[in-house]
């Protein structure tokens, strides 16, 4: 028979599903930050210099994934210091291209769909520009994920002016 938990594995559970929620508040309001430099780039680009819907796409899922990314690592995940190119950059370059690949797909066959269509100007930019945004937004739980698992598992250098716990032991 299962006894309670005790107050302390309360406050630790508590405790644990509190920070889950804060991270993915911090998650999200990064993400809407950098999709709305993502869409504002793209909504330009497509619409207003008439570049195709792939280089609209690549352009401006570029200017959300970087802020996103710094975002990301040291507000969402608190991780300060020098990024590992093979731990952490590697995989979220990965993660943004697979995610890019998803949106120029969806672009483009929004775009060749409404080509020869009686839609004005305006509602074919706003159907793609939407389209963009929808993918953004479908992606969103999934790359909260594999951040979350990329972040947690990459091993944090320590702040600079610091004593890592392996220096400090050595010095005893």
């Amino acid at each position: 028979m299962r006894g309670h938990p005790s107050p302390t594995a309360a406050r630790h559970h508590s405790g644990s599903r509190r920070e889950l929620g804060s991270k993915i508040f911090r998650y999200a309001a990064g993400s809407v930050l950098a999709a709305v430099c993502s869409e504002a780039t793209f909504l330009l680009l497509y619409g207003a210099f008439q570049a195709t819907p792939a280089v609209a796409s690549g352009i401006g899922w570029l200017a959300g994934a970087v802020p996103n990314y710094w975002l990301n690592r040291t507000w969402t995940w608190r991780r300060r210091g020098r990024p590992s190119l093979t731990r952490e950059l590697l995989p979220y370059v990965a993660i943004v291209l697979g995610t890019l690949l998803i949106a120029v797909v969806a672009t483009s066959a929004a775009d060749a769909a409404l080509a020869g269509g009686r839609v004005s100007d305006g509602v074919r930019v706003g159907l793609v520009g939407g389209t963009f945004l929808a993918v953004y937004g479908g992606v969103f739980l999934l790359r909260f994920f594999l951040l979350d698992q990329l972040f947690r598992r990459a091993p944090d250098s320590p702040p600079s002016g610091s004593v890592d716990s392996v220096s400090a032991k050595k010095s005893v």
